[in-house]
């Protein structure tokens, strides 16, 4: 009779645990800002020297905000790799335009890469952002309350 006390309670204690997970979940949260929403890359030799590879991007910084967001730059961060020969300068791009909320623009460029003896699957495993930095400011308002 022990054991079906004890069986019946861990059953309990089981069911008690499995259904309290749904109301302890707080579900998906909503995100509220920019976002990379969609993105692409590609790569091709250089036209000046072929043991130069362009690794070329593209991407969309989508505002899902309420409000406009003032985006000032736009910087993706290199990997340390001895392979890139751009620098973290020339990589950086200068915005300095309204994202409206519910709209995205459109972020491009180029990274230069040394691929000197790399074979054809090497160089489409390289990977040389790690990250975007996105630099914006805010608009708040201010009032002031007399007393």
């Amino acid at each position: 009779m022990e054991r079906i006390l004890y069986g019946l309670l861990i059953l309990i204690v089981g069911i008690l645990i499995g259904s309290s997970g749904d109301t302890l979940s707080c579900g998906p949260v909503p995100v509220e800002g920019l976002l990379i929403v969609e993105g692409s890359s590609w790569s091709g030799s250089s036209d000046a020297n072929h043991s130069i590879h362009l690794y070329n991007y593209e991407f969309d910084l989508y505002n899902s905000g309420q409000e406009n967001i003032y985006v000032t730059e736009v910087e993706p961060v290199l990997a340390e790799s001895r392979l890139i020969i751009s620098s973290q300068d020339s990589v950086s791009r200068q915005i300095n335009s309204n994202v409206a909320a519910g709209s995205y623009i459109t972020i491009n460029g180029s990274i230069e890469l040394s691929t000197e003896n790399m074979s054809k699957e090497e160089i489409l495993d390289i990977q040389p952002i790690v990250f975007v930095n996105v630099s914006s400011t805010q608009t708040i308002p201010y009032f002031i309350h007399e007393t």
